[in-house]
């Protein structure tokens, strides 16, 4: 494989690494503070704008498959929440590297050839990277190879190649950079000066003693306070910042499920029971449990009594060798274990080994020929035996990325036997501690040495044949056709809600769905997501397929991108606004007495005493989370006297201050402190300054239009 390719293949992590190193704090998602696009009009040719910069989006669609070949080739499975949370990652990264550009050519900052250079060719390289140029004799990142081959490569290379490595090798190299130097800006400008920390140290010690009048919020009854839609709007205007919103929509869902039933478990268990007999007299267990397709493959190894899970894991412990045991329900699968075979093998094993490969492990060609291979690992075996270095032969000539660097140690533990290869497990657990020999795999040649062996116990070869319990098409039918019953019946609201009762069927509401959700509470659908936004409030779906069960949707209300309505926020504006007027009306009623024992008989209400309020403390002392009051507790002009009134958090306060004073306190390290907080600073800059200009972007985002 040529470099290129590999670093093709890679293209997904770097790009990723790269800018999320980079820029960290400025990866939240939700970026975009304006939408457009319609999903009538037409073939959309770009996934939104930046600033009025087009995202094309056949190179959007083209990074989004990048990523996704780049968890593939890791061997990973890509679900449909993982796709869109790369489309997510995809979306935020064009968002980031537009306003980082632009910043920059305003600030005219730039990044050097030679700045390049100082990365791509130093330990500060992308890990990738300097896989691709590692010296095998010593296992060390060459940066001379690596300096050659690029020098060479536009001479060499096809453009397009060329034009691959730009983009996913340096162009997330250059961003990192850029962003280091504009952060740098103003980071290097956090400081906080002396005079501050000794005010803060001044606050940290401070305390004050008070007397205040606590009176409910009850003894004023909600039925006396009307609060209006206008001045709820009136608060909403004042407070615009807080009461944003995207388009959301809401949704009822009614849904039938297709789960295995009682009678499909026990058809399952049936089964099961009839081929134990069968498999009680196989003589290869391997054999039948491969052709039987059970749902747990065979595996040809040994496995600990303590690392047993299963619930038949005492029956398999005290029954003979070839029984069978079963069936027992193990998860979601009726099984019937055979014990194999018994012996006593290690918990874990210390061994070292030195691969001469026959195969390339990251393409699978052929790297040399089996004679060849083996007649090297035989001439080292006999070097070893001689008196040679195992580990200095195998840090210069073992073929093992992984453990060339170590003398080709490793620590293995019994429960990973299945990642080896059979014959390689066999001989580490089985041989005794001391061995040493040439172990043929499918990999090529390995000279091996066991060096240490612990924790021995009894261990068990077990063949399982498990076949999963699943809805049968009777089961799944049953369900469609109800779902589709439904559908027919509710083609509005009113009759949707009738046919809701008259099934006696649970009524599920969902709302604040965005349009670029992938999933609805337990419903994991991005084509449910797409159906919302696609119909008007009072449209009813036809069944859709989750695979477990059939769900109709019904859409019960949409809010429009912008500030809040009224109705919207009223629950939650309604009680701040109420708790007002009631102060008003207790500060009415207390006129002008300012006396707290006076006012305790006008108002109602208890006296109490709270002696050490502190200025950090969230707390106040017998009256909980009371912000207001600690700073009112800290207000000269409340010493001796009786402050105005205070509408708190749980309750009116009046408040009188005794005394305002300093705890003793330990020695205050400023240099310590001073760093911490600047550090602080710097982080918070990071952050604060990306979502400033994020704020003052305008980014349009037509992906819903262009499909996704």
């Amino acid at each position: 494989m040529s470099i290129i390719q590999k670093i093709r293949d890679k293209a997904a992590i770097l790009l990723t690494t790269m800018i999320s190193i980079s820029l960290i704090g400025f990866l939240v998602q939700d970026a975009f503070v304006g939408k457009s696009g319609n999903a009538f009009g037409g073939q959309a040719t770009e996934a939104g704008t930046v600033n009025g910069k087009k995202i094309d989006l056949l190179e959007f669609n083209k990074k989004v498959n990048q990523m996704e070949q780049g968890y593939r080739a890791q061997g990973m499975q890509t679900t449909e929440a993982m796709t869109q949370n790369i489309i997510e990652g995809v979306w935020n990264n064009y968002i980031q590297e537009q306003i980082l550009k632009e910043e920059a050519e305003k600030l005219s900052l730039s990044v050097t050839p030679k700045e390049l250079g100082a990365v791509l060719f130093s330990e500060d390289a992308p890990q990738e990277f300097k896989q691709m140029f590692q010296n095998k004799n010593t296992g060390v990142y060459d940066v001379s190879a690596a300096q050659t081959w690029f020098n060479g490569l536009k001479k060499n290379a096809k453009p397009e190649d060329v034009a691959g490595v730009i983009d996913q090798l340096i162009k997330p190299i250059e961003l990192g950079l850029l962003a280091e130097k504009y952060n740098s800006l103003f980071t290097q400008g956090a400081y906080v000066p002396t005079w501050m920390l000794a005010k803060m140290q001044a606050e940290n010690t401070s305390f004050s003693s008070i007397k205040f009048l606590a009176i409910p919020y009850t003894s004023v009854p909600d039925s006396s306070i009307k609060i209006t839609d206008q001045e709820i709007n009136d608060f909403i205007n004042k407070n615009k910042e807080d009461y944003k919103q995207e388009h959301v929509k809401s949704i009822a869902f009614v849904s039938f499920s297709a789960n295995p039933t009682t009678k499909d478990s026990l058809k399952v268990y049936n089964k099961v029971l009839e081929q134990k007999a069968a498999f009680e007299n196989a003589d290869d267990a391997k054999a039948f449990v491969t052709k039987n397709t059970s749902s747990v493959p065979y595996f040809d190894g040994y496995v600990q009594k303590s690392k047993l899970k299963m619930g038949a894991k005492d029956l398999i412990i005290g029954m003979p060798v070839g029984a069978v045991v079963g069936p027992y329900l193990d998860g979601s699968n009726y099984v019937v274990a055979k014990k194999l075979e018994k012996k006593s093998i290690p918990d874990s094993v210390k061994f070292r080994h030195i691969l001469i490969g026959v195969v390339d492990p990251q393409t699978g060609k052929p790297r040399r020929a089996d004679s060849t291979a083996k007649k090297t690992a035989d001439s080292i075996f006999s070097v070893i035996k001689g008196g040679g270095s195992f580990g200095a032969l195998a840090a210069t000539l073992s073929e093992d990325e992984g453990s060339r660097a170590k003398g080709g140690e490793y620590d293995f533990a019994s429960i990973d036997m299945a990642s080896l290869p059979k014959e390689f497990a066999d001989f580490i657990f089985n041989k005794p501690q001391g061995s040493m020999g040439v172990v043929k795999t499918s990999l090529g040649y390995q000279v091996t040495e066991v060096m240490s062996q612990k924790n021995f116990d009894e261990s068990y070869k077990v063949a399982y044949l498990a076949k999963p319990i699943i809805a049968s098409d009777e089961t799944d039918a049953s369900a469609s056709n109800a779902a589709l019953q439904f559908a027919a019946t509710s083609r509005d609201p009113k009759s949707f809600n009738a046919s809701v009762e008259k099934m006696k069927l649970e009524k599920r509401v969902v709302d604040n769905i965005k349009e670029l959700d992938y999933s609805i509470a337990s419903l994991s659908s991005r084509a449910i997501v797409k159906w919302i936004f696609d119909n008007k409030v009072g449209a009813i779906s036809e069944p859709f397929d989750l695979k477990n069960q059939y769900v109709v949707v019904m859409v019960t209300n949409e809010l429009k991108e912008g500030v809040q309505p009224p109705a919207a926020v009223r629950i939650v504006v309604e009680p701040t606004l109420r708790n007002k007027k009631k102060a008003e009306i207790v500060a009415r009623k207390a006129g002008a007495e300012t006396n707290l024992e006076k006012l305790a008989t006008i108002l109602g209400g208890s006296i109490g005493q709270a002696d050490t309020v502190k200025f950090f403390d969230p707390f106040v002392p017998n009256l909980g989370a009371e912000s207001k009051i600690i700073g009112a507790a800290f207000n000269k002009n409340n010493v001796s006297k009786t402050s105005q009134i205070i509408d708190g958090q749980n309750g009116i306060y009046y408040i009188s201050v005794n005394q305002i004073g300093a705890l003793p306190s330990a020695t205050f390290d400023f240099a310590t402190e001073k760093k911490m907080f600047e550090t602080q600073m710097k982080q918070y800059a990071n952050y604060s300054t990306m979502e400033s200009l994020k704020k003052a972007t305008k980014i349009v985002d037509n992906r819903r239009a262009a499909g996704y």
